[in-house]
């Protein structure tokens, strides 16, 4: 009764708040890049997306990426603890090494555990993050059997020199300093920045955690990173550029009552390209990129993990009389070096893609072949159409196919006769369909999808090596919806999931049948108030529906007031009403918890 007197009484209050500036002129419609690797309104394309942009990553205050993509329709995270803590994402059912992550444009994770490790990419560096769900092997090859989410670092703007400096502090002596620059003209711009987030951490280890391994220390992290970028246009037409973004630090974790467990990490994206337009219609981008995951993990022993992802790109895009061609070719190296485990996997690619829209019509095509090491090879496509019925109503349907290769431990791990070099990918096909309704700042959409995903890479019994023997249902439905009453921005979203093993009839680990999220902010002249509200139904920690967990409902408040134009005060309290729940079976997760911060932003 309390938490529901608390929302209401702060939903009333948002509502009675004045604002002496429009909060719809700040609305512009996202364009979205990575649904089809071409530029498109989020509109006009045929996928389910979803943009993060600045501001809200600036509302995010303490949180992590894992915290903010956990608010996002048709994505839940877990945590195996609090900040930089082991975590999976899961897109629509799909686990993390079932979806793939980029940074811009470079492909980043393990190769190793088959995932990335989003929960130590910095959100102090990223300018936003789009989110396609459905699978997009077509496009981006193998391991997106769920979706695609892309992060975009901060760039330099030819809009002058203009400088972002923050300080903040909170609960669990949590502290975070950055700043940023960038600034640029018509043929140079230029950005660099760096960041540091601290925290003593929570015990990362509940009552449910086997005594042995319940360590009662505090379970600390430390996060430095670093990000630039340079683009030159020597002339028009071309523009050369690079980017990079460096991560490093140390988690804690339990893992034994005695010992000092931690792992140290170094992430590492970068790349380097050459953008050509030809004509006007025909343009072409040359891109060479290298992406690094590395960490030790230190318990009684040391355990080193590192892979080594090295691409070269060539794409083009050709604009036709009906819509834009795109095709491209890409050689990818992933060489790991893990100890027991030493090598090296190739894959090269085509692709071939075509999206356009002629009256009430939309479409859009995808073809991908990719072969890798072993003599392998594996094809997939996509087909999605659209139909306004009017300015307002939109409908679409399409299908996919997808795949995921087998992770290096999967494949080679000695570990109780775990690896089977002879396993093979997993594979997908994928129905979905679809309704939006759009006018100026309002929107809803309904999609409902089905994907059945084949081949399974599991360990069939203890000490048996992993094969391709299951298969599972991905069936449900997204609902988004968004709109302005006066200067309030009012967003919601509910998810609905039925993730089965077919096999067994048991619900997948960690995925909850029902999730949602609503945010109220009021927007005022100088800044901003917000509440999130979060909801998530019960879920199984393990196979066969074993160590359930719970559903919980978490609030919480954020807001902006702008001192001067150039001087703001930023505050979160994530968690009001310090509730307990877990996402992990034997993990803990942060109480109620609040953090305050300082921005400068002067412009030279």
């Amino acid at each position: 009764m309390h938490s529901r007197t608390t929302v209401a009484a702060l939903l009333a209050g948002a509502g009675l708040l004045s604002s002496s500036v429009s909060a719809q002129t700040h609305v512009l419609e996202p364009v979205v890049i990575t649904a089809t690797r071409v530029e498109q309104r989020v509109s006009d394309t045929l996928s389910d997306v979803s943009v993060i942009d600045r501001e809200q990553i600036e509302a995010a205050g303490q949180s992590t990426l894992t915290e903010l993509l956990a608010r996002q329709p048709g994505v839940r995270t877990t945590s195996n603890g609090g900040m930089g803590s082991n975590s999976e994402f899961f897109i629509r059912g799909a686990e993390s090494k079932q979806n793939v992550v980029l940074i811009d444009g470079v492909r980043v994770g393990s190769a190793t555990s088959g995932a990335a490790s989003l929960q130590y990419l910095p959100l102090s560096q990223i300018e936003r993050i789009e989110i396609v769900r459905g699978p997009a092997s077509a496009v981006y090859g193998a391991d997106a059997v769920g979706g695609v989410i892309q992060i975009f670092t901060r760039r330099g703007s030819d809009e002058g020199v203009a400088l972002d400096v923050f300080a903040g502090a909170g609960t669990h002596d949590t502290n975070e300093a950055s700043a940023f620059l960038r600034g640029g003209d018509e043929r140079w711009k230029l950005s660099l920045g760096a960041s540091v987030q601290r925290t003593d951490g929570i015990n990362a280890s509940n009552r449910f955690r086997a005594a042995s391994a319940r360590n009662p220390d505090l379970d600390g992290y430390i996060n430095r990173s670093y990000s630039g970028s340079v683009s030159f246009t020597p002339v028009r037409g071309t523009e050369l550029g690079t980017q990079f973004l460096h991560s490093s630090g140390r988690n804690r974790f339990d893992s034994r009552l005695t010992t000092d467990d931690r792992n140290e990490f170094e992430n590492y994206s970068g790349s380097a390209y050459i953008r050509q337009s030809w004509t006007e219609e025909f343009s072409t981008t040359l891109r060479v990129a290298r992406a690094v995951d590395s960490y030790d993990s230190i318990t009684n022993v040391v355990s080193s993990f590192r892979t080594v992802e090295d691409s070269v790109t060539l794409d083009a895009r050709l604009k036709l009389g009906v819509g834009t061609l795109f095709a491209a070719a890409e050689h990818r190296s992933q060489d790991v070096d893990a100890g027991v485990i030493d090598r090296r996997r190739d894959i090269d690619s085509l692709q071939l893609g075509w999206s356009a829209r002629y009256g009430a019509h939309s479409m859009q095509l995808n073809g991908r072949h990719d072969s890798f090491s072993g003599n392998r090879n594996k094809s997939t496509g996509n087909i999605a159409y659209g139909y306004h019925l009017t300015d307002e109503w939109r409908l679409h349907a399409g299908y996919g196919t997808a795949f995921r290769l087998p992770s290096f431990n999967e494949l080679y791990s000695p570990t109780s006769n775990f690896g089977n070099p002879d396993v093979g990918p997993e594979s997908s096909r994928n129905k979905e369909a679809g309704v939006v309704w759009q006018r100026r700042s309002s929107r809803v959409s309904l999609t409902a999808y089905d994907n059945q995903v084949d081949g399974l890479i599991q360990q069939p019994a203890t000490n048996r090596p992993v094969q391709n023997v299951a298969h599972a249902t991905l069936r449900g439905a997204t609902v988004e919806a968004s709109t302005y009453v006066g200067h309030t921005e009012l967003s919601a979203s509910y998810d609905l999931l039925h993730a089965m093993d077919d096999d067994t009839g048991f619900r997948l680990r960690r995925r909850a049948v029902q999730s949602g999220t609503l945010t109220v902010q009021q927007h005022m002249s100088r800044g901003r108030i917000g509440i999130e509200v979060m909801l998530s139904g019960d879920t199984y920690s393990s196979a066969r529906e074993r160590d359930r967990l719970g559903g919980y409902s978490l609030i919480n408040l954020f807001g902006v007031w702008k001192v001067t134009p150039e001087l703001a005060l930023e505050g979160r309290l994530n968690n009001l009403t310090d509730k307990d729940y877990s996402t992990a079976y034997g993990y803990a997760t942060l109480g109620a918890t609040l953090f305050i911060g300082v921005r400068y932003t002067p412009r030279f």
